[in-house]
């Protein structure tokens, strides 16, 4: 399979490969990466990625990446990579022309524009730079400066307000984090500064065990929930394939193209295909820039702090002092300090116990109240005197049992496991430093590192 190493253009190549030529042709391409599949495997032994590259002339090209190892496919690791692709072959198959990379004879390297170098940041094994290869990235160099990734707006094109609305759709979204947790398989964490919609409840009220707080199999630690925005829905997103090894840095933007969704008590889980494939977008692009000029104005005024979707507010409770700021359940969670006291506008999605007559032990109160807003789930207590203020109006269990049924969302003619849709609540909350143990029950452990929410006197039913 001798090659002199001339580049073809994607134009070129897609001409010649019509004529039908025997044995069939390979070419050299350099260009582009704009967009990437997560790695699966083949229908044999190989494994294999899918790459949409744009060349000099701005034509584009699907190119087929098969290798023996996961280890040795391309990994794409920011926007506008360049690649070099050597003795690959065009293909037609129901009508689709891509390039075949034959692990046999074929070979790539990536380079990173970013970097003004011409020495690649991968290359597959066989493969030799040769002096005219560095013509080639030097050609690109330029391309990859002016070439301006657009993001085709359609009917999958959604913000994560729009979560629900269809069963298949394509996401911009900043990646916060990635998180093993399996050998094959990895979470991210994805946001756009909208809030996802509330869920309807289905959960046994009268079970044991209060309902889970995010869908990952284990708890993220404070220095990483420090560094997420405090508005905003953080869209858990399963990964079938651990991706990690794409994603360098944390804050890229991203278009997912084909991810679909799961509800797991209550809380928004992604889930990516074996179809998805993912472009990253410079910080420049028109939607990233919308992305952020949403955030700019969240983080103004009190308005910025409450809700998308808890307008108007319900009177089911009032507070003591109009004075207090308003935050969001993430704003406690990563910039809690001892004495501080915040508003938020919260649903209680659950509480512990929950028979009315088993709120008082040894009488006084003890009850563990799970909160939700867009940007977090949290257990609160509601102790002692703050119990008898929050129930300050209610005699009877009964009339406890009714004003928290309406508080989670369940009416007179719903039993425990119905569809239910909590309202929203003002509240205040502070958070209070604990020692290590100490208010720590056995069915109850406190939700962040060395912090339990208490829900405080201010809060009383109209």
């Amino acid at each position: 399979m001798g090659n002199d190493r001339r580049l073809s253009s994607i134009r070129e190549a897609l001409a010649v490969s019509e004529m039908g030529t025997k044995p069939t042709p390979t070419f050299n391409f350099a260009g582009l990466v704009l967009q990437f599949s997560s790695p699966r495997k083949s229908h044999g032994t190989d494994y294999v990625v899918t790459l949409t590259i744009v060349d000099a002339l701005h034509s584009k090209l699907t190119a087929n990446i098969f290798t023996n190892t996961l280890q040795h496919l391309p990994l794409i690791r920011s926007s506008n990579n360049l690649i070099l692709l050597i003795n690959v072959q065009i293909k037609k198959h129901d009508g689709e022309v891509y390039a075949v990379f034959n692990k046999k004879y074929s070979s790539f390297a990536l380079f990173d524009p970013k970097t003004s170098t011409n020495t690649p940041y991968q290359a597959s094994p066989g493969f030799d730079l040769q002096s005219i290869d560095v013509s080639h990235i030097q050609s690109l160099m330029s391309l990859s400066l002016t070439y301006r990734v657009t993001i085709e707006r359609n009917q999958y094109l959604i913000s994560l307000q729009d979560l629900g609305r269809c069963e298949y759709f394509d996401l911009v979204c900043q990646i916060l984090h990635v998180e093993n947790v399996g050998a094959k398989e990895c979470v991210l964490f994805v946001w756009d500064g909208t809030d996802a919609p509330p869920l309807h409840l289905e959960t046994n009220l009268a079970e044991e065990e209060p309902l889970p707080l995010e869908v990952e199999p284990r708890l993220l630690n404070m220095s990483i929930l420090r560094k997420f925005p405090c508005v905003g829905t953080v869209l858990r997103v399963k990964a079938h394939v651990d991706i990690s090894m794409h994603i360098q840095e944390m804050g890229q933007w991203v278009k997912i193209r084909n991810m679909t969704y799961e509800i797991h008590f209550g809380l928004w889980l992604g889930r990516l295909l074996p179809t998805t494939k993912l472009t990253f977008l410079p910080d420049n692009e028109q939607t990233v820039l919308e992305c952020k000029r949403t955030m700019d104005e969240r983080g103004l005024g009190k308005d910025g702090r409450l809700p998308f979707w808890s307008n108007p507010l319900p009177a089911l409770t009032v507070i003591d002092s109009a004075n207090i700021p308003y935050a969001t359940l993430m704003d406690l969670i990563t910039q809690a300090e001892d004495e501080i006291t915040v508003r938020c506008v919260v649903r209680i999605v659950a509480v512990s116990p929950f028979d009315a007559e088993k709120y008082r032990a040894d009488g006084r109160y003890g009850i563990i109240l799970t909160l939700e807003d867009p940007t977090a789930r949290i257990h609160a207590s509601l102790n002692g005197l703050d119990g008898d203020m929050f129930f300050e109006d209610c005699p009877s269990d009964a009339l406890k049992r009714r004003k928290m049924d309406e508080l989670l969302g369940l009416t007179l003619e719903q039993n425990t496991n119905s569809h239910r849709n909590p309202p929203w609540i003002q509240c205040c909350i502070k958070p209070d430093a604990i020692v290590d143990g100490k208010l720590t029950r056995a069915r109850h452990p406190c939700r962040f590192e060395r912090l339990v929410k208490e829900i405080r006197s201010f809060l009383a039913f109209d």
